[in-house]
């Protein structure tokens, strides 16, 4: 198709190139009636297109002109001009986020944030009207010059697939649906997708913004479709070289990367619930948009807290395991002061290997693993990045792949404490599951080694506790509650920074039935204190 800038096409005057993508080129142009500018995208023809396709492309180009939302660039008309097909939208006068990123590098936390709940917004109303996107990447996601958010190509990249499975051939020079760089696993596969195959691009789209780099990167399509299916990407402050993102916020695009939809979010809803119980319309910089058919008299959106308490638990509980994971780095980082990294090695580890257990065991929440059931765990390049990965995954063979694959003979006994870390969070799993003997035996490392402090071995005795009434040992149950008894008033007595810690992490109920805490004690300031702090270290706005 020839340069069609200074021609006609239908009521619209093309002034000028804007762009061009894989299958269509981009004018801008005027209707000569309204005066209104726009967008006109002129799709181009190729040997595989049908009048299958463009009856669908049709359809669903009419379908994204229904899509009515601030965050999504306006569909004005579809058309044919003499055999040219052509989709008329709105002009932004801006530029797309590939080229920011180009000209500005990383994103801020800040615009990590706007963009993460501009597009979801996006998302649900288009989800909402049984559209989905199928390939969310910075080229589709606009900012316009005040600053807005803008989506666009909604449905445009279903155009040219043979079948509703949207299946993709990647052994031919061009992909027939999405950007590789960008696709979620399943669509990779070629299998049916749905809204949550957005919601994983939408995690590749925010990594790359924020670490500057993609999660994933090769050279050739299929070695990247592989990358996707079974490896997992870096931890994100790594790829970004600093830790300057809310945890919650890491946590979220983790969670969005997994590799089978079940284990993302939901819904692009639930995602959306998620974010607005971490940020408020003043911490993301732009006012909150009603979406979809929740929507209340005084234009805000009602949050179903029944379907978002397992998310907001689960996102709890990583981004706490996170926070504290990036002062233990930086303490391991701190050479000039040896004695401190060991205290704080030591002490943040435990709050960082019983930050799920908090949320998953006490708030009663859903193991993870139960609902998601059982991801790939591959093996990584170091010990610390196995935890890494297992921080995201949170399963089971995820923990147990830490000391499986670095086993005690081929890591210092500095790397040890991963092993500890990794022993008590895989006890949270399966105590959580019921699994009492292997839990039992996952606790008998922590309990048997010499490196095991002094926090450990009391958050241990309680796990042990917890096992034991769970199989009806109350004898041993009791004694068990004797020795914790012993070593908190030790603790207590020595006026030990260690104690606060527990307070912290376990909550007052826990420590009544424990006997470790007199009245006296707990209407005392000190309590009070600690069960905000509890509140507060777990909570998703970690920050």
């Amino acid at each position: 198709m020839s340069d069609l800038v200074g021609c006609r096409v239908g009521d619209y005057q093309v002034l000028r190139r804007l762009g061009s993508g894989g299958m269509a080129d981009v004018y801008a142009a005027k209707h000569l009636k309204l005066r209104r500018d726009a967008a006109l995208k002129v799709l181009r023809r190729t040997p595989q297109t049908s009048q299958e396709d463009l009856q669908r492309f049709e359809r669903e180009a009419q379908a994204a002109a229904c899509l009515n939302h601030p965050s999504i660039v306006q569909v004005y008309e579809i058309g044919d001009h003499q055999g040219t097909h052509f989709i008329a939208q709105e002009l932004i006068d801006g530029s797309n986020l590939k080229q920011c990123l180009q000209k500005s590098g990383q994103f801020t936390a800040k615009e990590g944030i706007e963009i993460l709940r501009c597009v979801t917004e996006a998302l649900v109303v288009a989800h909402a009207a049984r559209v989905t996107h199928r390939d969310i990447k910075p080229e589709n996601i606009m900012r316009s010059g005040d600053g807005a958010i803008k989506v666009t190509d909604f449905g445009l990249a279903r155009v040219l697939s043979n079948t509703d499975a949207s299946a993709v051939d990647l052994t031919r020079a061009g992909l027939t649906l999405g950007t590789p760089r960008y696709m979620s696993p399943e669509q990779i596969q070629g299998h049916k997708v749905d809204g949550r195959s957005d919601l994983y691009s939408l995690g590749v789209t925010l990594y790359h913004l924020l670490a500057g780099q993609p999660p994933f990167d090769a050279e050739e399509p299929l070695a990247l479709a592989v990358k996707h299916l079974h490896e997992m990407p870096q931890p994100l402050d790594h790829a970004r070289g600093s830790s300057d993102l809310p945890p919650w916020l890491v946590a979220t695009i983790m969670r969005l990367l997994r590799k089978t939809p079940g284990e993302r979010f939901a819904s692009a809803m639930e995602l959306l619930d998620v974010i607005r119980a971490n940020i408020s319309p003043s911490e993301s910089g732009l006012p909150a948009t009603p979406v979809g058919n929740g929507s209340c008299s005084n234009g805000t959106t009602s949050i179903d807290s029944d379907r978002t308490s397992a998310a907001v638990n689960y996102l709890g509980s990583t981004s706490a395991t996170i926070q504290l994971q990036r002062v233990t780095d930086a303490i391991a980082n701190d050479r000039r002061h040896d004695t401190m990294r060991w205290v704080g090695v030591i002490a943040l580890a435990g709050i960082a290997a019983l930050a799920g257990w908090g949320i998953a065991i006490w708030t009663q929440a859903p193991s993870v693993a139960q609902t998601i059931g059982v991801p790939r765990v591959t093996r990584t390049a170091s010990i610390e990045d196995q935890y890494w990965q297992a921080i995201s995954l949170d399963s089971v063979p995820a923990w147990k792949a830490v000391e499986d694959y670095f086993p005690k003979d081929e890591i210092t006994p500095e790397e040890e404490i991963y092993h500890l870390k990794a022993a008590l969070q895989l006890a949270r799993l399966l105590i959580d599951e019921q699994r009492w003997p292997e839990a039992s035996a996952a606790l008998a490392g922590v309990e048997q080694s010499a490196n095991t402090s002094r926090l450990y071995r009391a958050l241990a005795l309680v796990m042990r506790y917890q096992i034991q009434m769970g199989i009806g040992a109350r004898r041993d149950a009791n004694e068990t509650k004797n020795k914790l008894r012993n070593l908190v008033d030790e603790l207590r007595n020595e006026k030990s920074q260690v104690l606060e810690t527990f307070r912290a992490l376990v909550p007052l109920s826990d420590r009544l039935e424990l006997g470790l805490d007199e009245p006296a004690v707990i209407d005392g300031p000190s309590d009070r204190r600690s069960a905000v702090e509890f509140n507060r270290l777990f909570s998703p706005r970690i920050g």
